[in-house]
């Protein structure tokens, strides 16, 4: 059981390491700082660091054989796990965004993007001001016969050529940098049991 938490624990730094790598790679660091309640750096490192510390304890373990190293490494454990707790459930940093990529509306971009407020309500009482004419509404009245029109005669001719659509069914496929982690979060938890109850028992 102790070579199986060690195996765990190889396993689930090097997860950690390549989420860690591809974070730093994509620049996530620098738009974490930029970005109003953005992630802590030294969460990320901290939560790092703490599962090598960890790891090295527990090597330590297996070739002095004290138990007390055992309890250390269970103890940076268990912080670690606490802190990659905290890192997913607040920030969620992997997968950060390619170099280029947008952000999701609602962001500082997005809002940048958008025009000043004065200025649309500047534009809204000048076309407020001068309402369109009698002829006007009476050409839009038309125009929206005609496409209601449109719309109906292409909805027939769908239904007569073809009155039973049949749907084919959608595959779902994993998106795998969800799935690296997830593995990295089971393999978290499988380690802890691991690692507590080899020092117990």
């Amino acid at each position: 059981m102790r070579f199986a938490t060690l195996l765990s624990w190889f396993v689930t730094v090097s997860l950690g390491a390549f989420m860690l790598r591809t974070w730093l790679a994509r620049d996530g660091m620098r738009r974490e700082r930029a970005r109003e309640g953005g992630l802590p750096p030294h969460l990320i490192f901290g939560h790092a660091g703490l599962a090598l510390i960890g790891l090295l304890l527990w090597i330590g373990y297996l070739a002095s054989g004290a138990r007390p190293l055992a309890w250390a490494g269970v103890g940076a454990l268990m912080v670690t796990v606490c802190l990659g707790l905290c890192t997913v459930t607040l920030w969620t940093p992997y997968p950060a965004r390619r170099p280029g990529e947008r952000r999701a509306p609602g962001t500082a971009d997005a809002q940048a993007a958008t025009p000043d407020t004065a200025e649309v309500s500047a534009t809204e009482a000048l076309a407020q001001a001068s309402p369109p004419t009698t002829d006007a509404y009476a050409d839009d009245d038309a125009a929206d016969d005609q496409a209601a029109y449109q719309v109906t005669d292409e909805m027939i001719a769908r239904l007569l050529a073809d009155p039973f659509p049949v749907r084919q069914p959608r595959l779902i496929r994993p998106n795998p940098a969800v799935l690296v982690p997830v593995a990295h979060g089971f393999g978290a938890i499988a380690t802890f049991v691991l690692a507590v109850m080899t020092a117990i028992g």
